[in-house]
């Protein structure tokens, strides 16, 4: 990750005053709209967005998509997004349903491959929300596309979540990171037939994945020179970073964030559509606190939670949240639960004065350790100042949790066994307790209680 200094950067803290740019850039798109997303809803928001694209394709603009297949299923696009194709627009569903299902019987234990296949699809998501215009206007967040993002601060039941307009050098970074994962997920779709598994491809595959100058090469019209910034424009050092735990094999994120929290000073400002946090998180939390630390966490309530998908996983991510909250309030970490009627989706993290990363990475297993994430990070004072004052706003329309009046159920989510996948974490990140658990081999692959964690 790199730190890029010349780059302006605007707060989009509501689906209404992220789509007013959305709709905007891509009215203007000349050359080419490159578009990743976690989940379109087939409403008309997601019917206008499409219509523009097929719009754009004839008029000769470039358009590139990528999705999570599987969610995409679930909200009954995957028809519209094949239409999509006939205007010549390419796109690639990630981890599709009908990919991966080979055994190896050389291997022995077939049911068992089978299981992890099964546990891979319920996993193994393309989490990410962004998209680049014309090689130099970016949005990126934690919106997708659909009418409950569309009409956030329009709408009481609409979801309060939040994007960024970025122009300037970074932009460049997240248009290779795209173009590394289309054409990822292109080779993919030749070579599945081959009845290679996923993690063996994206092994072999990291040398031309990881090569910059090769998209550069291949993708010249996608890399124009960064335009310069108007005189009155203040320069806002912003980093991009992707994290890819299946693509990679690494969890790059997971370890930023958490050195990030380490050094914390003064407080740590976090909100997400639920609070469910590896034990390493809730360990450096409580340590963070344990030095003088601040933390107040935003989540959904009961209520609030029902309006997330298929009413809240029939209130499963409520109740999971809530297995979290003992551990977490007794070591002095506040949490607030959204009272509005739409979810809270928003997930923005404050550090300190100056420290800010907006993006799809949640406070979950998921994100930690499972789903392919893209967040920028900004190191800036002003910026920073803005996000607390929408973070108080936020915290207006929330309840605080009291510790000694919560009815806690009897399971404590940190008396788990750990997920194997804690192995992946950088050794010199690891809490003492956590060392123990990994060298003593109290871990599994894949427990029950990860059944699912996504929005």
């Amino acid at each position: 990750m790199m730190f890029r200094a010349h780059n302006n950067i605007r707060f989009l803290p509501s689906g209404s005053a992220s789509y007013a740019v959305r709709w905007a850039l891509l009215e203007q798109a000349r050359s080419s709209i490159h578009l990743v997303t976690f989940s379109f809803m087939k409403d008309e928001t997601t019917k206008k967005l499409f219509a523009l694209l097929k719009q754009k394709a004839l008029a000769g603009v470039k358009v590139r998509i990528i999705y999570d297949e599987i969610v995409n299923r679930t909200t009954f696009i995957i028809p519209l997004i094949k239409e999509l194709h006939q205007y010549g627009i390419e796109t690639y569903g990630y981890n599709s349903l009908k990919d991966n299902w080979n055994i190896d019987f050389k291997k022995g234990r077939p049911f068992k491959q089978l299981m992890l296949n099964v546990k891979l699809k319920l996993k193994q998501h393309f989490h990410e929300k962004y998209f680049i215009v014309d090689n130099k206007h970016l949005v990126i967040g934690g919106i997708n596309w659909g009418d409950k993002y569309a009409y956030g601060g329009i709408q009481p039941k609409a979801w309060r979540d939040t994007d960024v307009y970025i122009t300037g050098e970074v932009v460049q970074d997240v248009q290779d990171q795209f173009l590394s994962d289309f054409e990822m997920q292109k080779t993919w779709q030749i070579l599945k037939h081959t009845k290679i598994q996923y993690a063996a491809f994206a092994h072999q595959y990291q040398t031309i994945y990881k090569d910059t100058s090769l998209r550069r090469h291949q993708y010249p019209e996608c890399f124009d020179p960064i335009p310069l910034l108007h005189p009155e424009q203040r320069s806002i050092p912003i980093a991009y970073m992707a994290h890819k735990p299946y693509d990679e094999n690494e969890l790059k994120l997971t370890n930023y964030l958490l050195e990030k929290i380490k050094a914390a000073k003064k407080r740590i400002y976090w909100g997400c559509h639920g609070i469910r946090p590896p034990r390493i998180f809730a360990e450096y939390f409580k340590d963070a606190v344990d030095r003088g630390v601040e933390i107040k966490l935003i989540t959904n309530s009961k209520k609030s939670s029902r309006t997330l998908m298929v009413n809240g996983l029939m209130g499963w991510m409520y109740w999971e949240c809530t297995k979290h909250y003992k551990y977490l309030l007794e070591h002095g970490i506040e949490i607030y639960e959204w009272q509005k009627p739409g979810a809270f989706h928003s997930k923005n993290l404050i550090i300190d004065d100056d420290f800010v990363s907006i993006g799809s990475f949640n406070i979950a297993n998921g994100s930690s350790f499972h789903h392919s994430e893209s967040n920028i990070v900004i190191q800036d004072q002003a910026f920073c100042q803005e996000v607390y004052e929408q973070f108080l706003i936020d915290l207006k329309d929330c309840k605080q949790i009291d510790p000694n009046t919560f009815n806690y159920p009897k399971v404590n989510a940190f008396d788990r066994i750990l997920h194997e996948r804690n192995k992946m974490i950088r050794p010199d990140l690891l809490t003492p307790s956590i060392r123990q658990d990994l060298a003593e081999g109290k871990f599994k692959d894949f427990p029950l209680y990860e059944f699912i964690d996504i929005s």
